[in-house]
């Protein structure tokens, strides 16, 4: 039985990836670390000695990487920080792996492009403006300078079942539905919203390629179909949920610590020659992630009835 290793099992993504895998007919070594409980592997990443024992112990045949640093803001306030987990923990676990005949997929992100000239290409020149950006191309580069054979799968933004709001870009937007004072959201960068559930779906079949066929390497980008700003995005949800929007203005310039992109839209080419595609649009990701995150919409004091 196909043995599968995932770091960051307790977060956003990894969770949507535990959930999927676990449909499947394989072994699930999930790894975490603040978040650790009774069935994930408590693992610090930045420990080297810790990896090769995980690894040499367990013999994962496949390793999914989606451990990061992803807030870029925080990233700009404590570099070292997501420099640590987002190159130099991402090279020594791909050193672990390559040592004991692992291949390894890390997950990166839309950020390593300037956003100047979408849609990008696999192929296409990287340029981040951030420097939560650069530590992931920097990820990339070391991973794939370990092994040729290994895999880089950039996502764009994401929303999920969530425990806190907190924890998607996306969701983390429905405070300013339930709080009635006027605000702004930004209506100046385009995004391209993606279920983590589509993905998780996407990687089962990406995994399951790679074990028929063995050919699974390089530069993979995969994306929701769907363009808006964060504004469009939350005219949406308040949209879905029954709730006004009134209160809600467009910003139109950007207004956050960390430089951000004007339109990083991915091409997904790659994948779509092998037949994997975004599969769930906006509202119906949206539906399906709130109907499983009660209770960190209950914190809010959002109750709703989707059907």
């Amino acid at each position: 039985m196909l043995k599968i290793m995932i770091t960051g099992a307790t977060g956003l993504l990894g969770r949507a990836l535990v959930e999927q895998f676990a449909k499947e007919p394989v072994t699930l070594l999930a790894c975490g670390y603040s978040r650790a409980e009774a069935d994930t592997h408590r693992l610090d990443l930045t420990d080297e000695g810790a990896v090769k024992r995980f690894i040499e112990t367990h013999k994962p045949e496949v390793i999914l990487h989606c451990a990061a640093e992803r807030r870029p803001d925080v990233s700009e306030r404590d570099p070292e920080a997501a420099k640590a987990l987002n190159l130099a923990a991402t090279r020594r676990l791909a050193q672990a792996a390559k040592a004991n005949g692992a291949w390894l997929c890390y997950i990166s992100t839309d950020y390593v492009f300037d956003g100047t000239s979408p849609d990008y290409d696999e192929e296409d020149q990287t340029h981040p403006l951030n420097f939560y950006g650069e530590t992931k191309r920097e990820g990339e580069l070391a991973l794939l300078g370990v092994s040729r054979e290994f895999a880089v799968l950039r996502l764009p933004i994401l929303y999920g079942r969530v425990e806190s709001l907190e924890e998607s870009a996306v969701l983390v937007m429905l405070k300013q539905l339930v709080n009635q004072a006027p605000t702004q959201q930004d209506d100046w960068a385009v995004r391209s919203p993606t279920s983590t559930q589509d993905i998780a779906n996407a990687l089962v079949k990406l995994v399951a390629r790679q074990q028929e066929v063995g050919d699974v390497a390089g530069i993979y980008h995969f994306t929701g179909e769907e363009r808006m700003t964060k504004y469009q995005m939350l005219l949406k949800m308040a949209e879905i949920l029954g709730l006004s929007s009134q209160q809600i203005s467009p910003q139109s310039s950007p207004s956050d610590l960390a430089k951000r992109p004007k339109d990083c839209s991915l091409s997904m080419a790659r994948l779509k020659s092998l037949a994997i595609k975004s599969e769930i649009d906006f509202e119906q990701g949206v539906k399906y992630s709130l109907s499983r995150s009660g209770d960190a919409l209950v914190k809010i004091g959002l109750v709703f009835d989707l059907k």
